[in-house]
């Protein structure tokens, strides 16, 4: 009877160490973090006072996001950046947050998206050419306009892009990416730097990333502990361009 007990209870202690074990990798699965995407739908040009639509198309992990903590769109007309408009989405269907705008006015005007969810914040931007830019004329000074006007447009749309792997680990080298583009085409000669703190620390660390000719930029990054961090890029050049996006991310032990 003594052996029948011994052997029953065996039996449960196995059992019970399987259920921990297939817990532990369950939390492991759950913990993995993938960066949030945001597909920012703009259409390239539109008429004046005409009805337009503006999408993000919110996804982590390959599946589309219902749940976005929050969506925005920002709007504003090119050099009127302090008279911004922000604007709640809706949530309609598959990951898509929509708004309806209409433009008052003709020009060159940005939308940028702001997405928070999944602990991540995600804000890319495009811009809308609103009826006609320019009318009659070629003198001198309209070509010269032009130049200017294209100059500062290319700086304005701006997408940045922060990547991470998908496990990071305390205490090992840890390579951070930024792919930058403007007007669909790398940004380089950029300067890019890295601003880290854990959350609830007052301690920033700051890494200088290096750019290649594909507008990629890198640099590597150890985290001392395990925990939950922030990362913000800081894009700036010599024209005046200056953006920033944050990422968050979970360091395991």
């Amino acid at each position: 009877m003594k052996k029948i007990f011994i052997l029953v209870a065996a039996v449960f202690l196995l059992a019970a160490c399987g259920q921990n074990e297939t817990k532990q990798e369950n939390r492991g699965e759950s913990a993995e973090v993938h960066p949030l995407e945001v597909n920012l739908k703009v259409p390239e040009q539109a008429n004046i006072h005409e009805k337009v639509s503006l999408t993000a198309e919110v996804s982590y992990g390959g599946e589309a996001v219902e749940d976005a903590d929050e969506v925005k769109f920002e709007i504003w007309k090119e050099g009127e950046k302090e008279e911004s408009k922000m604007i709640e989405a809706k949530h309609e269907k598959d990951g898509q947050y929509t708004i309806e705008h209409t433009f008052d006015e003709n020009g060159v005007f940005f939308v940028q998206s702001h997405v928070t969810a999944k602990n991540q914040h995600n804000m890319p931007k495009k811009q809308i050419v609103i009826g006609e830019l320019h009318k009659g004329g070629a003198s001198t000074g309209e070509n010269e306009e032009t130049a200017n006007h294209t100059h500062e447009h290319s700086q304005e749309s701006v997408d940045i892009q922060l990547e991470l792997p998908t496990n990071v680990k305390a205490n090992a080298e840890t390579l951070i990416q930024t792919k930058i583009q403007a007007e669909n085409a790398p940004l380089l000669n950029a300067n890019v730097r890295y601003e880290i703190w854990k959350d609830g620390s007052e301690k920033h660390d700051w890494v200088d990333a290096a750019g290649d000719e594909k507008g990629t930029y890198e640099a590597k990054y150890t985290f001392s502990s395990s925990g939950t961090y922030q990362i913000q890029v800081h894009v700036n050049n010599d024209e005046g361009l200056h953006e920033h996006v944050t990422k968050k991310v979970t360091v395991q032990k």
